[in-house]
């Protein structure tokens, strides 16, 4: 039991209990069988039939347990039968009173729900690779990982957030060419855009000196292949000369003098081997990056425990020469024209650990390319050894938010441990996934250049939330902050309300709707409430009998269920509970300001009752919001 916790608890271990005799003779699981009524039905509901089985069996069984629940539960106020389902309305005063004292005497913690058996967790999130600013595919990916901490630190696990800086690979070296040749021209714009430009650039170019160099030995067939990829990137080029004719021309006229691509493979071989010249080269850039990342994240208020360099944990240190070993040793490694592959497939051939996996039947595994044949290892082979590095840290779980299309990769790495003999790294490794983010008329590309910042967007939202702000009345000279709150709560509520597992359609109308399901609507039922406490003077609030009837019934029952929907998010790693909650309890807080005095309630009783109604509302507000990282306003 959640006792001084959860009130929600409290009832439902209360009704479990009263009805223990009447349901013994089936097999049900304590206090699983007390659900969330669907709407108008309740506040909460027994599916008879579901204990029963039969019809018959349940009118009976729903009658016994109607009639237990009347006379043994005080905190309940109604129980009546609708079609086998036992339905319960809370006593809004008993219930109520329970909620306020629990409300009033945690204040900024309620909502923590401890778990019995709290674990250290690693949640990795965002680690974008460090060439090119933060996009919004990024900000899903970042704010999802940091609700998801503050969640589970709510639940009291013992939570650290790691960001995996990706500096080894092909893509670190393609910036890093990029910035060798056009280090002298960094213009006065944030590092990490910077960055993004020389990235694109050289890309651009090294693509169209190797489409050349293949059309030349290309028959007529392959040529107008080529020829149609080559016209992409003469137009991409033609994109970045408009973006930055200076530093496109810098990074053109050196590659007309070498083999661009060749000394990109240079760098990256030299880096991974740990070369002075190489190292100082690529920390250079990467850093530049990294500086403008963090000025991002700061504005969105997320920060990390941990700036993990994969160079450092898993290369230079000799972990993925150890982990290369042990794949070795199990049997599952082949090698082929010079490169080295884990028989991945093989091992998920075992129905044991394809369940434990939870792998469909007829989901495909294929090999996995350890090591290159020029003798560079690939992304995944050094994930392996980040997983058990991150597991020697002293983690008991590791929640990796990746997206969704990285789902085989991830699995590969797991099916690694396995082979490694990491049977329980492997089990307690998981991939949060989340689908891509998508803006009407815009195709993405860090490649090609082509991608809407995370910057860029932030500065949309708070210009639009300030526009919207303006037309409700509100002075935004003196307010500045306001926007900014509203506009990045808007960004985070949007990004979080849709099931990670849902790809998402980024629609402006639908992300600042001041009147429905977004952050500025659950913002502003806390401002309206806020006002009315302001107002109240020196008025206190307080809870006497019979205060609270059926119009606050519903308010009170959910401001209980809170720490229950905070337990739920944290176990099923559900983030979007608690901004659906949010919505549900400022709809309802949004009604009763609406058709319910408070302040002008005809007795001082009532007035006090319904002040201590606010404020557990505005309490809870704050709370849920202050765990998806959104800011509440003082006003809208």
């Amino acid at each position: 039991m959640m006792d001084g916790y959860s009130a929600h608890a409290i009832l439902v271990e209360k009704i479990s209990d009263a009805i223990q005799e009447v349901i013994k003779d089936h097999k049900v699981e304590y206090g699983s069988i007390v659900e969330r009524a669907p709407p108008d039905k309740g506040d909460l509901t027994i599916n008879a039939i579901r204990i029963a089985r039969s019809d018959e069996a349940a009118i009976k069984l729903a009658e016994k347990i109607a009639n237990v629940l009347t006379t043994r539960v005080d905190l309940i106020g109604k129980v009546y039968i609708e079609n086998n389902y036992v339905n319960i309305k809370v006593d809004p005063y008993k219930y109520g009173v329970i909620v306020w004292n629990i409300v009033s005497n945690q204040k900024e913690n309620y909502g923590f729900n401890p778990h019995p058996q709290p674990k250290n967790i690693i949640v990795e999130h965002t680690s974008a690779n460090p060439v090119h600013p933060l996009h919004i595919g990024h900000l899903r990916n970042c704010v999802i990982g940091d609700a998801l901490a503050r969640i589970l630190k709510a639940r009291g696990h013992k939570v650290n957030t790691h960001f995996y800086v990706d500096d080894v690979g092909l893509q670190m070296a393609y910036a890093a060419y990029g910035f060798e040749k056009a280090a002298m021209l960094q213009k006065d714009i944030k590092p990490d855009h910077y960055v993004g430009l020389l990235y694109a650039a050289t890309n651009a170019v090294v693509n169209v000196y190797l489409l050349r160099k293949e059309r030349e030995k290309a028959n007529p067939e392959e040529r107008a292949r080529i020829d149609k990829e080559l016209s992409e990137w003469l137009w991409v080029s033609k994109e970045l000369m408009e973006k930055d004719e200076e530093i496109f021309t810098v990074i053109a006229n050196a590659a007309m003098h070498e083999d661009p691509y060749a000394r990109i493979c240079d760098i990256n071989r030299a880096y991974e081997a740990g070369e002075e010249w190489a190292v100082a080269l690529v920390r250079r850039v990467a850093n530049l990056c990294i500086d403008g990342f963090k000025k991002t994240l700061e504005r969105l208020g997320i920060s990390f425990d941990s700036w993990d360099w994969e160079s450092e944990v898993t290369t230079w240190n000799g972990l993925v020469t150890e982990v290369l070993r042990g794949l070795r040793q199990s049997g599952l490694v082949i090698e082929k024209q010079g490169a080295l592959i884990f028989e991945a497939d093989k091992l998920a051939e075992s129905h044991e650990i394809r369940q434990k996996l939870g792998l469909p039947r007829n989901y495909g595994i294929s090999r996995l390319t350890l090591v290159r044949s020029d003798g560079t290892t690939l992304y995944p082979t050094r994930d392996i050894a980040y997983t058990l590095y991150k597991f020697q840290t002293g983690a008991d779980k590791v929640i990796n938010v990746v997206g969704a299309q990285q789902a085989l990769e991830q699995i590969q790495v797991r099916l690694a441990l396995y082979a490694l003999g990491k049977a329980k790294e492997a089990e307690n490794t998981i991939h949060f996934a989340y689908e891509m983010v998508t803006l009407p008329g815009v195709k993405m590309s860090g490649r090609r250049g082509r991608y809407v910042s995370a910057d860029e967007l932030l500065d949309e939202a708070v210009k639009r939330a300030g526009e919207e702000l303006v037309k409700r009345g509100l002075e935004l000279a003196e307010n500045r902050d306001v926007a900014e709150k509203v506009g990045l709560g808007a960004v985070k509520f949007a990004l979080l309300s849709i099931s990670p597992s849902r790809p998402l359609m980024f629609s402006w109308d639908k992300v600042l709707d001041f009147d429905k399901n977004s952050g500025p609507f659950v913002q502003y039922a806390y401002v309206r409430a806020r006002s009315v406490l302001r107002k109240a003077g020196s008025l206190k609030p307080l809870v006497t009998e019979g205060a609270f009837g059926e119009d606050e019934r519903k308010i009170v029952f959910l401001v209980g269920y809170f720490p229950e929907v905070v337990a739920k998010s944290a176990d099923e790693l559900k983030v979007e509970l608690i901004p659906q909650y949010l919505n549900e309890l400022a709809l309802a807080f949004n009604k009763y300001y609406d058709e319910v005095p408070i302040l002008k309630a005809e007795t001082l009783e009532k007035v006090q009752a319904r002040l201590a109604l606010t404020l557990m509302v505005a309490v809870t507000l704050e709370n849920g919001m202050k765990l998806i990282g959104i800011e509440p306003p003082h006003r809208m």
